[in-house]
């Protein structure tokens, strides 16, 4: 599978920071959330979100459901034959209306053998049922070694209150 910009994921791009393990591979759970993170924001994001995630070469339309218990999971189309992304990371307050929240996306071919990863940390506001984000992403190969950097933004609105993880 391409790891090129063109090919990332919504999440992928929306949220890069390292949940990556120091070893490759693995595809290890987010360490615990912060604790009562919807508790903590008065307009919690906690639901399923959709929008476009932009990066210098171009943007994605990107799927995310976050998690009152300040976790969250993309969602995107099942693997195929030839492989697939699957994501996952956290997200915790930092004032009222904002969060943080990251995201590491394994990208795999067929045998579902890890080709390489893309992560990402976003800066979050939110206004009614809308968010957007500023952050950075990452390419990581299938070691974990990075390859590449760039800057992220996303515009998402929300889709449901209810989260689909």
């Amino acid at each position: 599978m391409s790891r090129s910009l063109g090919a990332l994921t919504l999440v992928g791009a929306l949220a890069l920071v390292p949940l990556l393990p120091s070893a490759a591979g693995a595809a290890e759970a987010p360490a615990a959330p912060p604790v009562a993170a919807s508790a903590q924001l008065k307009a919690a994001p906690v639901g399923v979100w959709n929008g476009t995630v932009s990066f210098p070469n171009g943007q994605i339309e990107a799927r995310v459901s976050f998690r009152a218990n300040g976790t969250l999971c993309l969602i995107a189309p099942p693997p195929g034959p030839d492989g697939g992304i699957e994501g996952q990371g956290t997200w915790h307050t930092t004032g009222r209306n904002t969060f943080t929240f990251t995201v590491k996306e394994r990208f795999f071919d067929g045998a579902g053998n890890t080709t390489g990863y893309l992560r990402a940390t976003h800066r979050a506001t939110l206004r009614g049922d809308r968010i957007t984000t500023v952050g950075e992403g990452a390419f990581l190969d299938a070691a974990g070694h990075e390859e590449d950097s760039f800057p992220v933004t996303s515009q998402m609105r929300r889709e449901s209150r209810k989260d689909a993880c």
